[in-house]
């Protein structure tokens, strides 16, 4: 039987894009699957009263050169995006009506480039509904869905379902019941799928 990691994540979060990064390397070895899982970190935060780690100046100053040695590890680009806190709702509830539609691998291979190498403002509607048509989807109706309670809903529920089983930030990794957090926890998420 073939193991399946769930991975949470949320566009905004850099930690995800570097897991992103590093999954098909995990699934190719591993010989698993993956669902990606997308959920709104903020929400997150506000069920199980957690805050961003950039809300602690050190430990925001520490972390951005953290991450930028592990981006160097993997051999990836990771730039900081330039226009600041990113309205990300948009593009993330895309992502859960892409997730209900098979679609959301597609939609992924764009959305976290543009945010985390082009540093394209995400918060302009009208550059996610680019990238959801540079994604192959067809935008008009993505953009036009997003704003529906069905879809609000569906990115309500990702969050909340979450943060039930233990989730607490982006990203998470779910193996069964084993609960891992954070892309320096992929070691782990590998050992965990090897047969």
């Amino acid at each position: 039987m073939t193991r399946t990691v769930e991975f949470f994540f949320d566009f905004m979060s850099p930690p995800s894009y570097l897991a992103w990064t590093q999954m098909p390397g995990i699934i190719e070895r591993t010989g698993a699957e993956v669902a990606y899982r997308p959920m709104y970190t903020i929400g997150l935060h506000d069920i199980v009263g957690n805050q961003s780690p950039v809300m602690v100046p050190s430990k925001g100053k520490w972390l951005g050169g953290d991450l930028q040695r592990y981006a160097r590890d993997y051999g990836v680009t990771l730039n900081m995006n330039p226009h600041g806190f990113i309205k990300i709702l948009p593009a993330s509830r895309a992502a859960a009506l892409a997730e209900r539609e098979g679609d959301l691998k597609k939609l992924m291979a764009v959305i976290f480039p543009a945010m985390f190498v082009e540093g394209l403002n995400l918060s302009e509607i009208e550059v996610v509904g680019s990238l959801i048509g540079k994604a192959g989807l067809d935008s008009t109706r993505y953009l036009e869905s997003i704003g529906t309670d069905e879809v609000k809903d569906l990115l309500k529920s990702n969050t909340q379902e979450a943060a039930d089983r233990g989730a607490f930030g982006a990203p998470t990794f779910f193996i069964g019941d084993t609960m891992h957090f954070g892309q320096d926890r992929l070691h782990f998420v590998e050992q965990d799928l090897t047969p």
